[in-house]
């Protein structure tokens, strides 16, 4: 049962002070994550500058999803949220310093860079699996959405805008201050949540702490598994995700050759294509929860999904970067039109007892999917050509979504929406 927040904010804000104190500690998480991401592969680049092991880092760094998702969504379930929060906020802050001590005593080897980056990596998945399974105890069940587009901001502008640039001034200066700055930021993170155990209502966080059942792992995997799949809304969203995760893999592998040989921009204005994307997210996370309140979760999630199939079509055919750009900024309107809805949907329909299985089920399913999709994309592109590869993946986008998101509806507007409640 999702717990009701008196908060201590303003009246018009509506989601008190608990979720302020999360949201501080996820923009330093995320401000962590975007200088630590850049970082590594530079410190990769520098001394072995092959593409094999620079792609080889990046698959090192998402391992984790692919190998412990499942059990850290069992691991979320058993155990305290914040808790687990905490302690992967500050594994990364040891794991960084250790990092920064062992860069100051002696060049670390290629292989240190790659055990940290799956360190990193194992962290990232109980933390990334734990907050959004949290959400709903500190939050009114009516403001998950704008409770999720607030927390995509952070993450939009200081781990994909504002990181890169600063870790490569960092880089610049040194090394050992970029990798204790990060650990800083982790450390920071890890302070701002001890805020929600002050602030939290108490039946809330005592509902969110509660033991299950003690059985075996995979006994635990299996149920979520099963809950999932016997759930018509988190079984359509889910193949819908990982949908998603095929055609955006595929196409977001292949703009840069989209951007540079057909368009016939340099790295400047590739770069500016991905900063359109952003700012477009950016508008998407104020305008969802807007859109959702007026009409309905799954009539946003549905049309969202399907309009960013059709800006991938608008990409592939587009004659000049600027168009190029407006389809790219329309797409991440379009994106966090699906992403946000799409994951207040799971917060709202699953009990609290299978939340961090539900979610990192569905992590799995969206991101394992992404190797696949990078995979056939590029096939697709070699049979015929980069811009039909995006034309013929943005039209599967949007026939698949329209076609698997069709038997669900919304429920009627004067029914309370309630966790549990299955559109349709």
């Amino acid at each position: 049962m999702t717990q009701t927040v008196t908060g201590q904010l303003p009246a018009s804000e509506g989601l008190g002070r608990p979720f302020a104190w999360l949201w501080a500690s996820s923009a330093g998480a995320n401000a962590g994550d975007g200088l630590v991401r850049t970082l590594l592969p530079l410190l990769v680049v520098a001394g072995h500058p092959e593409p094999g092991v620079v792609a080889g880092l990046l698959a090192v760094n998402m391992l984790p999803w692919l190998l412990f998702a499942l059990p850290a969504g069992v691991i979320v379930d058993r155990l305290d949220k914040r808790q687990i929060m905490l302690v992967s906020n500050l594994f990364r802050t040891a794991a960084l310093l250790g990092a920064a001590a062992a860069h100051f005593a002696f060049d670390a080897p290629l292989l240190a860079w790659f055990a940290l980056a799956f360190a990193l990596g194992v962290a990232e998945t109980l933390y990334d699996t734990a907050a959004p399974a949290m959400l709903p105890a500190i939050v009114e069940d009516r403001h998950l959405e704008r409770a999720n587009g607030k927390l995509s901001v952070p993450q939009i502008i200081l781990n994909e805008m504002a990181g890169p640039p600063a870790a490569g001034l960092l880089v610049g200066v040194s090394v050992g201050l970029t990798l204790f700055t990060g650990a800083t930021l982790y450390l920071l993170a890890a302070v701002l949540l001890l805020g929600i155990a002050r602030r939290a209502p108490v039946p809330a966080l005592r509902e969110e702490s509660a033991q299950p059942p003690q059985r075996s792992v995979r006994q635990d995997i299996a149920a979520g598994l099963r809950f999932v799949a016997k759930h018509p809304a988190l079984r359509l969203t889910l193949l819908t995700s990982a949908l998603c995760g095929l055609v955006y893999s595929a196409t977001f592998s292949l703009l840069v050759l989209l951007s540079t040989s057909h368009l016939g921009t340099g790295p400047t204005g590739y770069g500016l294509l991905l900063a359109a994307g952003s700012v477009g997210a950016i508008a998407g996370s104020r305008l969802t929860p807007f859109l959702t309140d007026r009409l309905g979760t799954l009539r946003v999630a549905r049309w969202s999904l399907a309009a960013s199939g059709a800006a991938y079509v608008a990409l592939g055919l587009a004659p000049h970067p600027l168009v190029a750009a407006g389809a790219l900024l329309a797409n991440g309107v379009f994106l966090m039109g699906w992403n946000i809805p799409v994951l207040s949907l799971r917060q709202r329909l699953t009990p609290a007892a299978f939340r961090g299985r539900v979610i990192s089920v569905a992590r799995l399913a969206a991101w394992g999917s992404m190797p696949v999709g990078a995979a056939l994309g590029g096939l697709l592109a070699g049979l015929t050509s980069v811009p039909a590869m995006f034309v013929i993946a943005g039209s599967v986008l949007t026939a698949g979504s329209l076609l698997l998101l069709a038997p669900l509806r919304d429920p009627e507007p004067s029914a309370p929406r309630t966790p549990g409640r299955t559109p349709a």
